[in-house]
């Protein structure tokens, strides 16, 4: 791996000390003082001997850092597509989504009617609502109405922790390498048409060609999990970031597992039991429908 790593380093490095036309220009005027050249002459000088130099570094560059390449952009790619799925068919999620309607429908009773589903930026809202006390949050009864009457969706958090992952990703980076990937292999191409018996070029144009139609697509199914997954939570795909629809879920998932934690370390044998009263209960849900009587 590090003599890997240091050959694309020198690659690229000569790629970068490749003469410009007119230092190429200036060194040909004057070969007749060959042996008056600098070092650095005569290394630019020798470069500019080498037919299609410029393109030839930028492929061994290419050649060189594809696999760490392919195989970066082929997991985020993949990464995205699952989180998408994952929140799109996961049982669990649908019914705490549910579980949370229907909490914005009540306190929403009698001021408007009745939701039929609500923007995932109100996820937020759930840990940000608290009850006259401040005891605890409408998160807090979300989750110990999930442990104690539907404790079999309770895990849903470990099921999409791909979610997460998603959210770290650069989606339009992701988009512009994939793309810089695909048009590097035109200019593989182009070499091993002039090159006709060169071996090294022949496979690895076969092997990385092969690749590349692979992640593209990959990359086609990435994109219709993405718009699928959005437009079911009612969302424009051509204006939503990805991150940012990524990262209310990943947080609101974070909150969970954070409120769960506190409920059970309250209702431990080491500590005194907690307990989620119906006075809480009605302040909880008084509290939420005057100063979040619009979430939803």
């Amino acid at each position: 791996k590090q003599w890997y790593q240091r050959r694309v380093a020198i690659t690229a490095g000569l790629h970068g000390c490749i003469p410009t036309k007119e230092e190429v220009e200036n060194l040909l005027s004057h070969k007749d003082k060959l042996s008056k050249f600098g070092e650095a002459e005569l290394f630019c000088y020798h470069l500019s001997q080498v037919q299609r130099y410029d393109k030839k570094l930028g492929m061994m560059q290419y050649i060189g850092s594809f696999d760490e390449q392919y195989s970066r952009l082929s997991e985020q790619v993949e990464t995205v597509k699952i989180a998408s799925e994952r929140l799109l068919q996961n049982p669990k999620l649908k019914r705490v989504l549910e579980l949370i309607l229907a909490l914005g429908n009540f306190m929403n009773s009698g001021r408007k009617g009745v939701a039929a589903g609500f923007k995932v930026q109100s996820l937020s809202k759930v840990s940000e609502t608290h009850s006259g006390d401040f005891k605890c949050t409408l998160l807090h009864y979300i989750v110990k109405t999930i442990h104690t009457s539907i404790p079999e969706i309770k895990n849903f958090t470990t099921e999409l922790g791909v979610v997460a992952d998603a959210r770290k990703v650069a989606f339009k980076d992701l988009i512009e390498e994939v793309q810089e990937l695909k048009k590097g292999i035109d200019v593989v191409q182009d070499e091993r048409d002039r090159q006709p018996d060169n071996f090294v070029l022949f496979s690895f144009y076969n092997r990385t060609n092969r690749k590349i139609r692979r992640l593209g697509e990959q990359t086609r199914g990435m994109l219709t999990a993405f718009e699928a997954v959005c437009k079911a939570f009612g969302e424009n795909p051509k204006r939503v970031e990805p991150n940012d629809f990524f990262k209310h879920f990943s947080d609101f998932f974070h909150q969970f597992e954070k409120v769960e934690k506190e409920i059970v370390e309250a209702n431990s044998p080491k500590r005194k039991p907690g307990k989620l009263n119906r006075e809480t209960s009605r302040n909880l849900i008084n509290e939420a429908m005057v100063k979040h009587a619009t979430m939803f």
